[in-house]
């Protein structure tokens, strides 16, 4: 029914079906109009041969009344008779008798026999005494034969509908033809309009329909205002994430310099506050009050510090530059973990750290943050899996698969995967987001290799104590492997 529905809405459909519609109503006529004219056309040619019969039946007759060799008469009658259509003429050796001998041949019936006796009408039966010499020899019986005439309506029936079916399947096949070609640039157009869609801005062809140039032309100017929107997007959009990283090297360099370098003051002066009120001997009760309070002060710095350094990595990733991109990594899962404990995280990556440059390690360090972001926020998973591989050309593929709700059927990007989405395409690489084979999100990344050099990452924080935060933050929170998953 659905099918039904939808050929009929069919503009390509309808032009095909609507001259076989119309040829099949012309059989139809052809059909009833030469059934509707079969039974007086029978009549009258059944009446017509036996009228011709009987003259020359009579002639015949008359001449062998007087003939020496009433056989030959005879023969000549029934050559005659031959040439007569719609009759049968037998001879009876005596009236009455019930064996009669045909004189004319018997036809061979050209219809059905349900045809026939349909449109046969009451047979014409005439007798004629044969008299040779003034003696009867019998009698000839000439009755009509409407066979003859329904046979040869029936195969003109014939010939009229395989002529027009024949022509009918011509027709159809030249619409076919026709509607295919006259229908191509609007398959175009729909085809064009799907890759607009989808981000592709290609141009159509010239169009030769008169009706549709125009829409065809309309259709081009679009796809390159499309086009130049787009690419005004992307360079607006590149710019404002290069603009974005500047800012945060800037924000991060001034954390860590001014921020960083006040707290350690601050430590620092508390420090010595509480050495120089902790002189040996009794202490006044008023210094010891002092030495507490640069005590807590000195605790306070030490919290805000580590936030600091907390608010540091989600800005501009330090341990990118201070231990590699996997131990990063690794640090950045471990830390998801530490604050998702209900999640089981898997992280895969090479054995053998390649030489990523700054531009592609924070793309697929960004990667994941962003991926684990969402599935604390939307997945409502238990499971988590990431991987990443090299190729043999250098290429590199990040999966991560959870095993989710997954996808709703309206889902759009986000701004978070937007940016994803336009970190790897200024990479030239390739984001793809879909649900799982069974159930789940599934986030596939391709970056290719970067063929131009990049440049080495300019290491803009750099602390004494850095190393010894990462360390810190080890300590108290674990290190798992690579490979295998576990719950911290």
């Amino acid at each position: 029914m659905l099918y039904f529905k939808a050929a009929s809405a069919s503009l390509r459909t309808r032009l095909i079906l609507i001259p076989p519609i119309f040829l099949l109503l012309g059989i139809i006529a052809a059909i009833v109009a030469t059934l509707v004219d079969t039974p007086s056309r029978v009549a009258a040619e059944s009446a017509s041969g036996v009228t011709i019969g009987g003259h020359l039946i009579d002639y015949a007759l008359k001449d062998m009344e007087f003939s020496v060799d009433p056989d030959s008469a005879l023969q000549r009658l029934e050559k005659e008779l031959s040439h007569v259509r719609h009759i049968r003429v037998g001879y009876r050796p005596s009236p009455g008798s019930r064996i009669t001998k045909p004189i004319t041949p018997l036809g061979v019936k050209q219809a059905p026999a349900w045809f026939i006796n349909w449109f046969e009408p009451k047979r014409i039966v005439e007798t004629f005494p044969v008299i040779i010499q003034g003696e009867r020899r019998g009698e000839l019986v000439m009755s009509s034969e409407p066979a003859d005439e329904v046979g040869e309506i029936w195969g003109e029936l014939i010939f009229l509908i395989g002529l027009l079916s024949a022509v009918s399947v011509g027709v159809i096949s030249l619409t076919w033809l026709s509607t295919n070609y006259a229908l191509r640039p609007l398959r175009e157009l729909v085809e064009g309009l799907d890759r607009l869609e989808r981000g592709q801005f290609d141009g159509l062809r010239e169009i030769r329909v008169a009706e549709l140039r125009r829409v065809g032309e309309q259709f081009n100017r679009l796809a390159k205002s499309l086009a130049k929107t787009e690419s005004d997007n992307r360079l607006l959009i590149d710019r404002l994430m290069s603009i974005q990283e500047a800012e945060r090297k800037e924000l991060a360099r001034e954390l860590h310099d001014e921020f960083g370098a006040s707290l350690f003051g601050i430590r620092a002066a508390a420090s010595c506050i509480v050495e120089a009120t902790s002189a040996d001997g009794p202490v006044e009760p008023r210094f010891k009050e002092i030495a507490d309070r640069a005590e807590a002060i000195s605790t306070f710095a030490d919290a805000i510090q580590k936030h600091n350094y907390r608010i540091l990595e989600r800005i501009q990733p330090i341990a990118l530059n201070q231990v590699g991109f996997f131990d990063a990594v690794h640090h950045l899962v471990q830390a998801w973990r530490t604050a998702h404990r209900d999640f089981l995280c898997e992280l895969e990556t090479p054995d053998e750290q390649p030489a990523f440059g700054e531009d592609v390690s924070l793309t697929i360090y960004r990667v994941v943050q962003e991926c684990l972001t969402n599935v604390a926020r939307h997945s409502k998973a238990k499971n988590v899996q990431i991987a990443i591989k090299m190729s043999p050309d250098q290429s590199t593929f990040i999966r991560v698969a959870d095993d989710g709700v997954g996808l709703s059927r309206d889902f759009r990007f986000g701004f978070g995967f937007l940016g994803m989405s336009e970190r790897v395409r200024k990479l030239r690489g390739r984001l793809k987001v879909s649900n799982g084979k069974k159930n789940g999100t599934l986030i596939e990344v391709t970056i290719p290799p970067v063929e131009r050099p990049v440049a080495k990452a300019t290491r803009t924080i750099l602390a004494r104590d850095t190393e010894g935060f990462i360390a810190h933050e080890r300590e108290h929170k674990g290190s798992g492997d690579r490979r295998s998953p576990h719950r911290p």
